[in-house]
């Protein structure tokens, strides 16, 4: 990658998964650089000035910005205690299907501004906090209840984008975000339904656009058809299932929205490696 040598790397301390500071590192004050984990940082200070991948972001007191792995950002002219830092792996997030739904929404949308008349806002904002706040503790399970916290913050600023943002885009990004919503909410739409008989025409229908055009967008943002999308879904929901030793291949097949258990054995084979058989010995083999 370019930039090298503006390289951050950062060794999580007594093994944590989460890192929190009040302090942003000089090392990387001033200065054009990256890292391989995500980060969130909350201005606590007027006039402090953030600019990721070459845009501006005058920020005042609450105001927060998300560095994703790989973005150049530069912190300038900080003082002590300008901002609250949360530094994670990005493999913390994405491991939820919903965030993965929408994630290149999320990544368009970087900055939130507060507002404190939003209780959304205000719900993130405290989220932060306490991620901060738990870190000092030496408790028993700080590590598990700080990622809880991590999850909830993404909950919330994944709603808050598809709900708030779109009046606040610039207009020449204004149709990505629109396209983006539509094709988070039918993501959403065929995971919460894919074990009926759904067609590409039904989803189209359900979020108000053309089949043509549906079929255009779903495949640029999901970077597969909606037939392989919808089977992965089906896979991902019999998975959930194979805990269960009594329940036959044959029943979940028909249960996920097979039609027949051939087809069931074939798209899992292809999708997972092995046969659905093997992928159960193994799932209870881990778990006993």
């Amino acid at each position: 990658m370019l930039l090298d040598n503006h390289f951050e790397d950062l060794t999580f301390s007594e093994d944590r998964l989460i890192n929190t500071s009040h302090t942003v590192a000089k090392a990387y004050t001033n200065l054009v650089h990256w890292h391989p984990f995500a980060e969130i940082l909350l201005s606590l200070k007027e006039g402090n000035e953030v600019e990721l991948n070459f845009r501006k972001y005058e920020m005042n007191p609450n105001d927060f910005i998300i560095a994703y792995p790989g973005d150049l950002h530069t912190i300038r002219n900080v003082s002590m205690d300008s901002f609250l830092l949360v530094q994670f792996p990005m493999e913390l997030v994405t491991v939820v299907p919903d965030f993965n739904r929408i994630k290149p929404l999320l990544v368009k949308t970087p900055y939130c501004k507060y507002n404190v008349n939003d209780t959304e806002i205000g719900k993130m904002v405290l989220t932060i906090k306490k991620i901060v706040n738990t870190s000092r503790d030496t408790g028993t399970f700080r590590e598990a209840y700080n990622y809880s916290l991590l999850l909830k913050f993404f909950s919330y600023y994944g709603k808050w984008c598809m709900d708030n943002r779109i009046d606040e885009i610039d207009a020449t990004d204004e149709a990505y975000y629109r396209s983006a919503k539509l094709m988070a909410e039918a993501c959403l739409y065929i995971s919460q339904n894919c074990a009926d008989s759904l067609s590409l025409d039904d989803v189209a229908k359900k979020i108000g656009i053309s089949k043509s055009y549906f079929s255009h967008l779903f495949k640029d943002y999901t970077q597969m058809t909606f037939v392989d999308y919808l089977t992965k879904e089906r896979i991902r929901r019999a998975e959930a299932m194979f805990l269960d030793s009594k329940k036959k291949f044959i029943d979940i097949a028909f249960e996920c929205g097979f039609s027949s258990i051939s087809s069931f054995n074939r798209s899992f084979k292809k999708i997972k490696g092995i046969s659905p058989r093997e992928f159960r010995s193994a799932m209870i083999e881990k778990t006993s």
